[in-house]
């Protein structure tokens, strides 16, 4: 769940005067002690609109929203609140002083879950960061008490994400479906995907990923390839170029009753087509098999040893498969084999230009790095 605050701000009445002749805050004030909730004006956040040649209401207003904006950026929603799914007003009284410096934070109310801690916390970083323009009564700077609400609320995440340009859907009343060749959108991107030619001389063979992002006219857009073998900008384009004349073959997603942006996953193989090939291409499909078998294998800890070696004999055929080194990755890793993983996930990464992995893999590759 996201989380957001609300600020309210208790404003302090107001006693009619002409606003006072102030415009800088003293490091030194004529001693008085007292601690006033009434004044001509509140103490204001500092902001830019303290310069500017305007009302004391309308800095008042630009104060609001700097003092939103701080505590928004650090006081931070709490775990346990959020896993207890407490929400609620939070309330903290603090002392502003006459030369402007915040003192005495107390929380007046809590309504649990830690949330009036962060809140405290919050304020709290006020004395070592901010200086007021404190209040003024009778032309003077005085010490004020400043009473500051602050609502917690949990918010139920948004049925869309935001990716460069487009809302794209995940909460979904209705799929998108493709409408063409019987369904079989697979099926239909290899009848329709040209091999290049720059492949043949190589035998070049692999497996793609290909993310559709099927707009509400039926129009489609492709998000992102992911090429496990490196075969280059004419697979990719290739890859693209089908799937873009897709257009008019799908029936849009829906969200509540009305056409939405959606994303949709295809995986297929580029297989070379020359006899000179077919050796290759023969291996590679064992690979697939040995793979496949070790993965089952390897869900039964008892048969680990037997999974791994499968895994190992498609690998050293074809050491330079991005999703072979993954799927092996990911097995070693579950199992702390983590000089392996490194070293797979690493290769994979680099292969296929994926990022899934960044956060672990520099605690994968720490120990194999020492050694």
């Amino acid at each position: 769940m996201k989380t957001f605050f609300t600020l309210l701000f208790s404003l302090p009445l107001f006693l009619l005067a002409q606003e006072a002749p102030v415009t800088t805050v003293p490091d030194s004030v004529a001693v008085d002690t007292t601690i006033y909730d009434i004044a001509d004006e509140a103490p204001r956040f500092p902001t830019p609109c303290e310069r500017y040649d305007t009302t004391a209401a309308a800095k008042a207003e630009c104060s609001q929203v700097a003092l939103l904006s701080y505590i928004n950026q650090r006081a931070l929603y709490p775990a346990e609140a959020r896993e207890k799914n407490i929400s609620g007003m939070v309330v903290i009284g603090f002392v502003v002083e006459a030369n402007g410096y915040v003192s005495k934070a107390q929380i007046l109310r809590d309504p649990g879950g830690k949330l009036g801690l962060a809140a405290l916390r919050a304020v709290i970083g006020m004395a070592q960061e901010v200086r007021f323009r404190p209040a003024v009564k009778d032309k003077k700077f005085v010490r004020f008490k400043y009473i500051l609400p602050i609502r917690f609320r949990l918010e139920a995440p948004k049925p869309y994400v935001l990716t460069g340009r487009d809302t794209v859907y995940t909460e979904l009343t209705k799929a998108a479906v493709f409408t063409a060749n019987d369904g079989d959108l697979s099926g239909y991107f290899n009848d329709n995907i040209n091999y290049p030619a720059s492949g043949e001389d190589s035998c070049r063979l692999g497996q793609m990923d290909v993310q559709l992002l099927i707009q509400p006219d039926g129009s489609i857009d492709v998000q992102d390839i992911i090429d496990y073998n490196d075969l280059g900008t004419d697979f990719t384009f290739e890859a693209s170029n089908v799937a873009i004349n897709s257009y008019g073959k799908w029936s849009p997603a829906e969200y509540q009753g009305r056409p939405v942006t959606s994303a949709y996953d295809v995986s297929f193989t580029f297989a070379p087509e020359s006899e000179a090939c077919q050796a290759t291409l023969a291996a590679y499909n064992d690979a697939i098999d040995l793979m496949a078998e070790g993965q089952l294998l390897t869900q039964d800890s008892t048969q680990l040893e037997a999974g791994l070696l499968k895994m190992d004999q498609a690998i050293a055929r074809f050491p330079n498969d991005g999703r072979f080194r993954i799927i092996r990755g990911q097995v070693r890793m579950d199992n702390n084999m983590l000089s392996g993983a490194c070293e797979d996930l690493s290769l994979a990464k680099e292969i296929a230009l994926i990022d899934w992995y960044d956060a672990v893999l520099p605690l994968l590759c720490r120990k194999f790095d020492e050694e």
